[in-house]
């Protein structure tokens, strides 16, 4: 046989054993994309959608919107190969729309058989469904409540899809490369997950239904517009929108795939979870390496390294693994430090300006030299850090913060996360309030799974183990 011969004939093998379809359209998550004709079309592991393109789509349509409610240009759009910046092409209610980003607009106008969106293979097309309304008192049913600086629904946005377009059919078991960026090359497998680095702790009180909580994760965290404008387009129907939500989600998360489901009832399968946290860290890779990042402000950003870091332990991947050595900016991370006599003297002087809300403003003394702390802009503005323990964000940061430390704990990645300012910070956190500083709350398993493991976990104590 000659080498052509033998190509055609290992394509042809291993075609009949995707699970191919042609599609004149695909629709997902309340989406449909319809196509000019027939692609060759599938899934990859998390459910999201490919085609075998370059492909044209002649429509982007929603079966979601209440009938008495139609979406006007600069409404339900889409991003494709979506940037890292506060910029975002789904909503033009939005202070921080760019039509140029919207792809369902082509020359102002919207897409259609004789306007046609061209997708080049090696394109993400991510698509939004807006949450409509007239007004704050006339919207459709579910809207979220408004918000007073933009005057929209916070999230402006109900539901987001990503279809990608590939050079060839994706093999059985690929994740999604990330949205982010115009690298779509199939480097994870599921079949490569190195599950030999998950545990098998007891389950314990509060260990969340594995099947429910899976439901939280399914359907994608769209996370590439920055600050508080990534809250206000964070998909109502795929994910919270503030970070600290988000993050109490991902850190149950990741300790429970570290928990012995054969000790569940029904012995669930652990793969969904495992799917869904490697999928967010890979893209979360994929907006970091394009200029994405995560600086600290308020509550938006925590809870984005350990997916990172998680996803490389598990595909066995180095650039992943070397996260902590990123430049990429980190809010837990920018938010923790040891006090030095840098803080003493701000504090003590002129240019201090404390954040004002919550007394009393106590500034930092000699006495505090060398004590793992926290404030809520420390690297872009430490003149508002100050002593106070009851300060704004505090407790809404250490509620997430505490499970990314200990899954990094279990899994031995505290050096590799390389911020220890962080892990000592933690400690004193949870001697201080015992996870349930006010209102902010440690999530009971999570709080459960630190009394536990917490002390056991610690840099040379021992990983944890199954009793």
């Amino acid at each position: 046989m000659n080498r052509k011969f033998l190509r055609l004939l290992l394509i042809s093998f291993v075609l009949s054993a995707l699970p191919l379809n042609a599609a004149t359209s695909i629709s997902q998550y309340g989406i449909t994309w319809t196509f000019d004709k027939d692609y060759p079309s599938g899934q990859f592991c998390t459910g999201d959608y490919w085609v075998v393109g370059p492909v044209n789509v002649v429509s982007i349509t929603t079966n979601l919107h209440d009938p008495k409610f139609t979406p006007k240009a600069g409404e339900d759009g889409s991003m494709v190969n979506p940037g890292t910046t506060d910029k975002q092409g789904y909503d033009n209610r939005l202070p921080s729309y760019d039509e140029h980003l919207n792809a369902a607009l082509i020359g102002g106008k919207p897409i259609s058989p004789g306007n046609p969106l061209a997708l080049k293979v090696g394109s993400s097309l991510v698509s939004m469904v807006s949450w409509l309304y007239r007004s704050d008192k006339d919207t459709e049913p579910g809207c979220p409540k408004f918000n007073g600086h933009t005057e929209a629904p916070r999230p402006v946005t109900r539901s987001g899809a990503i279809l990608t377009i590939l050079a060839a059919p994706a093999p059985k078991g690929s994740f999604r490369p990330p949205y982010s960026g115009a690298d779509k090359t199939l480097k994870f497998n599921f079949e490569k997950l190195d599950l030999t680095k998950l545990k098998n702790l007891a389950p314990l009180a509060d260990t969340p239904n594995p099947d429910e909580l899976a439901k939280l994760m399914e359907r994608p965290w769209i996370d590439h517009v920055n600050e508080c404008f990534g809250a206000m387009v964070h998909p109502s129907g795929n994910m919270p929108n503030y970070g600290r939500e988000l993050g109490q989600i991902m850190i149950q998360v990741a300790l429970m795939v570290h928990i012995d489901f054969s000790k569940l009832p029904n012995h669930p399968s652990k793969d969904k979870l495992l799917i869904e946290l490697v999928q967010y860290g890979v893209d979360l890779t994929g907006i970091a390496d394009n200029g994405g990042y995560w600086p600290n402000n308020g509550g938006h950003h925590m809870g984005r390294k350990w997916p990172i870091l998680f996803a490389g332990l598990m595909l066995n991947d180095q650039h992943m693994k070397d996260v902590g050595q990123w430049k990429t900016r980190f809010q837990e991370d920018e938010q923790t430090f040891y006090v030095s006599k840098a803080e003493v003297d701000m504090t003590h002087s002129a240019n201090w300006k404390p954040d004002p809300r919550l007394d009393p403003k106590t500034p930092y003394e000699t006495a505090d030299i060398g004590m793992p702390e926290w404030g809520v802009n420390h690297t872009g503005n430490p003149a508002k850090d100050k002593r106070t323990w009851n300060t704004v964000y505090r407790a809404i940061n250490g509620c997430v913060n505490v499970g990314s430390v200990l899954a990094a704990r279990i899994m031995g990645q505290e050096e590799a996360w390389n911020h220890k300012a962080l892990f000592d910070y933690t400690d004193r956190f949870m001697k201080l309030t015992g996870g349930k500083d006010h209102s902010e709350a440690v999530v009971p398993f999570v709080l459960n799974m630190w009394n536990k493991y917490g002390e056991s976990v610690k840099t040379g104590a021992g990983a944890a183990k199954a009793p």
